[in-house]
């Protein structure tokens, strides 16, 4: 019986002190990831800065507004539309179209409201090459950091 006793006990506490062990794990992969997301941003300013061919004192007053901006972008999309085709089926389509559409619409207005406190920064004709390029850009980036 008393062997019976400490078999329980020691599970007991080889359960518990698994759970105490996972807890610094979490902590590790958040900080790769703050890191990871830090480079892909750095590495993407670093492309738009060469595309747009931005002078030191321009990068320096733009690249604030583009953290925030792409903060901005990050909170009005919806992450449900991030299927990939082969995961598509007809009871998910609709819904993930919908997700997709509503994601343009709120990222224009993201774009729009920037437009003019991107002017006050940069030329117009730089605006409007970012916002044409920032999708391509953000697809090299990951690969450069190899982001998923």
């Amino acid at each position: 019986m008393k062997k019976m006793i400490y078999v329980v006990l020691f599970a007991i506490m080889a359960f518990f002190a698994q759970d105490v062990n996972a807890q610094p794990q979490k902590d590790v992969s958040k900080d790769e990831a703050k890191a990871k997301s830090e480079a892909l941003m750095n590495t993407r300013l670093g492309m738009i800065k060469d595309e747009l061919q931005l002078t030191d004192a321009q990068f320096a007053a733009f690249e604030p507004v583009y953290r925030e901006y792409r903060k901005a972008v990050g909170r009005v999309s919806d992450k449900g539309a991030r299927v990939k085709k082969e995961d598509l089926t007809d009871e998910n389509v609709l819904k993930v179209m919908s997700i997709r559409l509503s994601n343009t619409i709120n990222t224009a207005s993201v774009k729009q409201k920037y437009l003019w406190i991107f002017a006050e920064i940069i030329e117009p004709m730089q605006i409007e090459k970012l916002y044409r390029i920032d999708d391509r850009v953000a697809k090299e980036a990951r690969k450069i950091v190899q982001y998923k």
